[in-house]
């Protein structure tokens, strides 16, 4: 077994073709070609060319909050193809690692059900928090109503010490919060 972390143009077809098939048997959606996901990190936990579990880090930038410019990673698309054998918290310990090392926010949304699995992975969690992250489509306010909470890592920007200061302040995304 070994993790990989890979941008979306590194990805092998075998791997894109498996992510993509994890991503709508979990998410009823998936990615609709490899050039599509460019920069993106990928995070595999292989065994041999068969992924047990995987993770993206989406750039999302610019983040405007409160005056403020930020640049976050988004944490998604966590699948662990075998469930129960811990494949899926170690690619969030890797996530973890990686925002660590590289001093950068990264940003994850989850039902209520997985915000215990995030805190056991060392990511903090918030519900207050989850419908101020919004974005315009067409000049229309949209919000994230899909999911129950903000789960989170913090680098040197306090980016949620600071979003979660200022309760009124909503956090304006430039893409809706799908990662």
């Amino acid at each position: 077994m070994k993790l990989l972390i890979k941008t979306g143009k590194e990805l092998t077809d075998s791997e894109f073709e498996q992510i993509t098939q994890a991503h709508l048997r979990e998410f009823k959606e998936g990615p609709s070609n490899k050039s599509d996901l460019g920069d993106n990190h990928f995070f595999l936990l292989k065994a041999g060319e068969k992924i047990l579990a995987a993770g993206i880090l989406i750039s999302v930038q610019p983040v405007n909050f409160n005056k403020e410019i930020f640049s976050i990673l988004g944490i998604g698309g966590i699948i662990a193809n075998e469930r129960g054998k811990g494949y899926g918290k170690k690619i969030m310990l890797a996530v973890r690692k990686y925002l660590a090392k590289k001093n950068i926010s990264g940003v994850g949304f989850c039902g209520e059900y997985n915000s215990d699995f995030y805190q056991k992975c060392g990511f903090q969690t918030d519900r207050d928090s989850i419908r101020r992250f919004i974005y315009y489509e067409n000049g229309k306010r949209i919000e994230n109503k899909s999911d129950d909470f903000v789960l989170y890592w913090n680098s040197s920007d306090n980016f949620m010490k600071k979003v979660l200061a200022n309760k009124k302040t909503d956090i304006i995304l430039p893409r809706p919060p799908n990662w």
